[in-house]
């Protein structure tokens, strides 16, 4: 999740009923699903993947959301601890190009969050333990590890499409964005991608990093400030006004419970989806308000967050930003400049690679964000179930395979599973959609001069 772009969503929603599932009468799209899991994705089996017939592959995309991660909202008052130091990382420079023996020597950075001293340090504003903001945490890197893994199987093992080793790294492109957790998640992606490998210079593999200023894999307001523009003027929407009204009362006890005000907390879910849903994935206590002692038996839900409270925020929350990318007039336009110039980049590299453009590669990783992930699978349609908040480490898979005929077909694989589409968008089918018709999907959502199309007039 990255902080960049909030909407509060549109249409009424109405609270929990009592078995968990919205009323769904007040709106026109429901986002409840008992299969979902926001906590885990799905993965790429082995033994549930099967090759496109009579065809052989030729290029592979993968964008993943990084892993499970500590929350990037702080709530004064919690007291849960988050611990990251499990899995180590060294670091060390050296001059380019010379022996790893040449260097400054491995350092280690260390998390440390003291017990505050009021009289000469700030007051206690965060949790106990060992994790940052926002870090990428043990069960993070872990779930990277066994996607890695899963991979490993199908495009090493079962397909031989990916070398056992990793002796040639011009086969493989990473990129990650600036945030450190996706970082730490390509890296424990490849780690068990190709497991064993060495440390020496040679055999670095490069994550290439764009400078936050000019990034693509996300809505970049700062770079385009058309999308700031669209926010207003679907926040100012008779939908938004609506659903405000309605959910106001929710938003505002718990935002009581969890002390907290201001703008980020008034104008969307998103924090408090990303507080309870951390806690949630992590079998925390409940949060509750400052004035209930920790581990009280008074758990009631005037003064603690509860399960209810928990689903109707995640359904709030992905009801804003499928409006916020599908589901109003502006939409189309603000998934256009969100991340229309990183679905540019999939079909460049795809029409790169049948060019010969891009010699020996074979795999591009792409390590961002939720906010990555979900307005790709707008772009392409996505099923509501899928359309749903991405999970930790979810996982989108482009692959080309050229058929016995000669014609080039795109399989689409979300979460271990062909994507599944809308019903009101069957474009394609996403196990071999002719590529020609799968670049036409795409160029609805490329700006053709996103410099212009960015400026506000």
């Amino acid at each position: 999740m990255l902080s960049a772009i909030f909407l509060v969503a549109a249409a009424p929603l109405a609270l929990a009923v009592a078995n968990g599932a919205p009323d769904a009468s007040s709106r026109s799209w429901s986002f409840y699903d008992p299969s979902y899991t926001y906590c885990d994705p799905g993965y790429p089996l082995e033994q549930d993947y099967s090759k496109v017939p009579d065809a052989q592959l030729e290029f592979a995309q993968i964008v993943v959301r990084h892993g499970d991660r500590s929350p990037v909202h702080l709530i004064s008052h919690d007291t849960s601890e988050w611990n990251c130091n499990g899995v180590a990382e060294e670091i060390y420079l050296h001059g380019a190009g010379q022996d790893k023996d040449n260097t400054t020597g491995s350092f280690r950075q260390e998390i440390e969050i003291p017990s505050w001293n009021q009289k000469y340090g700030y007051e206690n504003i965060i949790w106990k333990g060992t994790c940052d903001v926002g870090e990428l945490t043990d069960k993070g890197k872990a779930q990277h590890r066994l996607l890695g893994s899963h991979l490993r199987s199908v495009y090493v093992d079962k397909l031989g499409f990916l070398p056992k080793e990793l002796s040639n790294t011009n086969e493989l492109y990473t990129r990650t964005t600036y945030v450190w957790r996706t970082k730490n998640s390509a890296e424990s992606l490849l780690g068990a991608l190709w497991p064993m490998r060495g440390i020496s210079p040679a055999a670095a593999i490069p994550l290439h990093t764009f400078p936050k200023e000019i990034e693509t894999m996300y809505g970049n307001s700062d770079a385009c400030p058309q999308l700031h523009l669209l926010l207003g003027q679907m926040s100012s929407s008779n939908e938004y006004q609506s659903f405000l009204k309605e959910q106001g009362p929710l938003m505002s006890r718990l935002a009581t419970i969890l002390g907290v005000k201001g703008p980020s907390w008034y104008d969307g879910w998103d924090g408090y989806f990303d507080v309870l849903n951390a806690h949630k994935c992590h079998g925390k206590e409940p949060l509750c308000a400052a004035s209930l002692p920790s581990g009280s038996a008074n758990k009631d839900g005037e003064s603690c967050i509860t399960d209810e409270d928990v689903a109707q925020v995640s359904r709030n929350a992905n009801y804003e930003w499928a409006f916020k990318y599908r589901d109003n007039a502006l939409a189309s336009n603000f998934t256009t400049l969100t991340i229309g110039s990183f679905v540019g980049t999939l079909r460049d590299h795809m029409a790169s690679h049948i060019s010969g453009k891009l010699g020996p590669l074979k795999l591009a990783l792409y390590s961002g964000h939720d906010s990555t992930i979900w307005p790709l699978l707008i772009v392409l349609g996505a099923s509501d179930r899928n359309a749903l908040w991405p999970p930790y480490a979810s996982n989108l898979i482009f692959e080309l395979w050229k058929k016995n005929s000669g014609d080039r077909v795109v399989r689409v694989i979300f979460n271990g599973k062909v994507l599944e589409l809308r019903k009101e968008e069957q474009w394609c089918d996403m196990n071999a959609c002719p590529l020609d018709q799968f670049y036409k999907r795409l160029a609805q959502f490329i700006p053709t001069d996103i410099v212009t199309e960015c400026a506000i007039h």
